[in-house]
């Protein structure tokens, strides 16, 4: 998952409320973080959080939310 497709996946799930006010506050944290950075560093920082994030956050959300609309 990209940096790109991670903030996207967040405005997603905050469009649909499928996550709790533990997970959207993470995901601002980390928004924020990689956002005050200078862009051509963005990258880096999201590959050391990325694999952390997706099988923390991402994964266990997308799997609940698989189980609801099935």
């Amino acid at each position: 998952m990209t940096y790109k497709e991670f903030k996207s996946w967040c405005n997603d799930r905050t469009c649909d409320g499928c996550w709790g006010m533990k997970e959207a506050i993470i995901c601002i944290g980390i928004i924020q973080e990689i956002e005050i950075m200078p862009f051509w560093k963005r990258n880096k920082r999201w590959k050391e959080l990325e694999k952390d994030v997706v099988t923390t956050l991402v994964e266990p959300i997308n799997k609940k939310i698989e189980e609801v609309i099935k």
